[in-house]
């Protein structure tokens, strides 16, 4: 049976994220090792004073809220394209979209743009990335040929938008070196500031998804049938893009582009039982935050002292699932969770 009941034990679930969280926090290649940032911990708590928790502050916290706010959003994301396309395969970074909002950033390098206004050229991206991926790929089919054209409809949009980073670095190479670090995929060199903006921006696509739950679960009955019950398909697409755009643009703007998150969380999400879109939302949201916060902590590992790029490691594993989603004949049986 490909799909069971809906097996996620809240109080394990809860339990597992804090474990992770404090491991995140405690744990790292460099100083304060993991002993000297559980007492750090405990003289915060006991004292209720973050002073001995500033070496911690600095770097550690900031990357495992990171982890957490940016985990969330790109699972979140996956859940709302893959139900509006129809489609298990449809991702942000899968089909352009993260491409779009890197490129973007790549041109907010070279203009020597920092802060804010790196948030809102990376969302501009996202969402030029968008209109693209939707002009290109038909709405009304949840066949093979819909999923190829889907596919090669980011492959080539993610192809060209990396030519044109390709052609820019190559022309305005001050921004090469930040680009390298950046496109990476990191969580070492988030800043609380930013962090603060990302999760403004991100907030905002979160509610929006929430708020397009009953909508996005009525389209899932098919196009004419929707609209017959008074479903404007157009106004949910410009919601869902939206959301997307929100949650994407800002997640590439803070850490780089981390693919295969938005695959991968809503296939375990659906593995565990979750059909409905409140629960794909809910559980693929939590597998996103495990997820990338358990390969942050792993990128520390690997190669000590020095960090691995969690955008790898999260492709070790993506890559094999992808795979296999692609070789398996269920794929129409997944489309169809919500019929």
């Amino acid at each position: 049976m490909l799909f069971q009941p809906l097996s996620l034990k809240p109080l394990y679930a809860i339990a597992a994220l804090a474990v992770l969280t404090v491991l995140s926090i405690s744990y790292g290649a460099g100083s304060p090792n993991i002993a000297d940032s559980l007492k750090l911990l405990w003289q915060s708590l006991s004292g209720l004073s973050l002073a001995p928790l500033q070496p911690l502050l600095e770097l550690r916290i900031p990357r495992t809220f990171a982890a957490l706010l940016v985990g969330a959003a790109l699972s979140i994301s996956g859940v709302i394209l893959q139900n509006l396309l129809k489609n298990p395969l449809a991702d942000s970074g899968l089909i352009g979209i993260n491409s779009g909002a890197s490129l973007a950033v790549v041109i907010a390098i070279i203009l020597q743009l920092h802060g804010l206004s790196l948030f809102f050229w990376a969302i501009f991206g996202a969402f030029i990335s968008a209109v693209l991926v939707f002009a290109l790929t038909p709405r009304n089919q949840t066949d093979y040929s819909s999923l190829t054209r889907l596919i090669l409809a980011g492959l080539a949009i993610a192809s060209t938008f990396q030519g044109l980073m390709a052609a820019l670095l190559l022309k305005f190479q001050h921004g090469l070196d930040e680009y390298r670090f950046w496109v990476l995929g990191s969580l070492n060199r988030v800043e609380p500031q930013f962090l603060l903006i990302a999760a403004g921006f991100i907030a905002v696509g979160i509610i929006t998804a929430c708020l397009i739950i009953r909508p996005l679960a009525l389209s899932l009955v098919g196009d004419q049938l929707a609209q017959s019950l008074g479903l404007n398909l157009k106004l949910l697409e410009l919601a869902c893009i939206a959301a997307v755009v929100l949650m994407t643009g800002s997640a590439v703007a803070l850490t780089g582009p981390i693919a295969f998150l938005g695959l991968i969380a809503p296939y375990f999400a659906r593995a565990i039982g979750a059909v409905s879109i409140p629960q794909q939302l809910l559980c693929s949201g939590y597998f996103g935050m495990l997820l990338l916060l358990a390969a942050d902590i792993l990128a520390r590992t690997v190669v000590q002292p020095f960090e691995a790029p969690v955008s790898i490691l999260l492709t070790l594993l993506g890559a094999p699932i992808l795979i296999w989603m692609v070789r398996q004949n269920n794929l129409q049986n997944i489309v169809q969770l919500e019929k």
